[in-house]
């Protein structure tokens, strides 16, 4: 494989009373990565050495495939309406055949990839590591061996979207963590290491800073933004290039998840209400959903309102509130049971549904909701097959 190489510039422009600097620029590349600091020129001898790293990032996002940005891509196309054969889109389509491949000179140490998310954050992260065409390709690439994950709040608006993405500022919320892959084929499963209610305050916070800064943008938008970086690798035995074939997010912990040909035979709430376990037809007992992760102080409960069916499908309520009392907030989810996946809010703010239950209407399993439509549950099935709603 040929690299593509792209300039990598750093420009610092100084003025009478302030200097600009502008960081990671890259050119003949999609993403536009930048920091823009405007600060008087006496403050930079007062500032401790870490404030400019806190401050905040302007990132262009694709928009297509998936929620995404990287800082390179082997042969990448010059027109932004293709997506080239090593694209991060391929990290999404949950096709272990092909790959994102890093365009950095050598084993693309220090490449990364963003990844937006715009519902809550999932407990477990899956990677595909390497080019699993084939046993022959991963050998002959380079593997990931360990990596970095970082964890932004992302903010946008309707006036930064663009025809092929949208621009948006991250600021970082949580350092990064390294992690080691094994050199192997397959999924591989890690436990994404923040505190879910911190992360949550603390995108809130940011995003009340952000509105405060710009006062004139309509439509604020905020997302979580998960940055994978290559710190090491397996090396390849032909060629220098490093793969990574898939990543995806689960609520599912490692190895419950449902074996080929295994079907969901029922649906049950623990008897605290704390866990939502499923029976398969092989006698197991997996976790689709529980209460880790909730602050001190806080509770969450399920509550089973309805089952398809075909038990593919289930319509489940949470109840989340503090331990002391006080308000309780209810909120109702649809869980697809094959993918053992809640089905993501913004594919449901789509369709103007909230889910209630099921009903047939002439041989055909449609959704009820308390908006009084029925969703037709094949068409929102081929929705959650694109990796946008991933």
């Amino acid at each position: 494989m040929k690299k593509a190489t792209f300039q990598l510039e750093n420009i610092m422009e100084a003025r009478e009373t302030s200097v600009k600097v502008e960081l990671t620029l890259l050119r003949g590349y999609s993403l536009k990565m930048k920091a823009t600091y405007l600060i008087p020129m006496f403050s930079l001898l007062l500032l401790p050495a870490h404030t400019l790293s806190a401050q905040w990032d302007t990132v262009f996002f694709a928009d297509g495939g998936g929620i995404y940005a990287a800082s390179s891509e082997l042969e990448k196309p010059a027109d932004p309406m293709n997506f080239g054969p090593y694209s991060p889109v391929n990290l999404f389509d949950k096709d272990p055949a092909s790959s994102w491949v890093e365009g950095k000179e050598g084993p693309g140490i220090g490449s990364y990839v963003l990844i937006g998310i715009t519902g809550p954050l999932e407990k477990f992260i899956l990677i595909s590591n390497g080019y699993q065409k084939s046993e022959d390709l991963f050998i002959k690439n380079n593997r990931v061996k360990d990596f970095r994950i970082s964890l932004y709040a992302g903010f946008t608006s309707d006036i930064r979207a663009g025809q092929f993405g949208f621009e948006a500022d991250i600021t970082e919320i949580a350092p990064p963590v390294t992690l080691s892959l094994k050199d192997e084929m397959g999924i591989q499963t890690f436990e994404l290491p923040f505190d879910t209610a911190e992360t949550e305050e603390l995108k809130d916070s940011r995003r009340s800073h952000y509105a405060e800064s710009w006062p004139g943008e309509i439509g604020i938008r905020d997302f979580f933004v998960l940055k994978v970086e290559i710190a090491s690798v397996y090396k390849g035995s032909r060629w220098d290039d490093t793969c990574i074939a898939g990543i995806e997010f689960s609520n599912s912990p490692p190895g419950a998840m449902l074996n080929p040909g295994e079907s969901v035979s029922g649906v049950r709430i623990s008897a605290d209400s704390s866990t939502v376990y499923l029976e398969t037809s092989e006698n197991r007992e997996l976790i689709l959903a529980d209460n880790r992760g909730t602050g001190p102080g806080e509770f969450l409960s399920y509550t089973l309102m309805d089952a398809s069916p075909d038990r593919n499908w289930a319509v489940i309520s949470t109840q989340h509130g503090s331990t002391e009392g006080g308000r309780i907030e209810e909120s109702y989810h649809l869980w697809s049971i094959s993918r053992m996946k809640e089905v993501p809010g913004a594919l449901m703010e789509a369709y103007g549904a909230t889910p209630l239950g099921f009903t047939l209407k002439s041989g055909r399993l449609y959704l009820e909701t308390f908006e009084e439509k029925d969703v037709l549950l094949e068409d929102l099935d081929l929705d959650m097959e694109n990796p946008h709603w991933q």
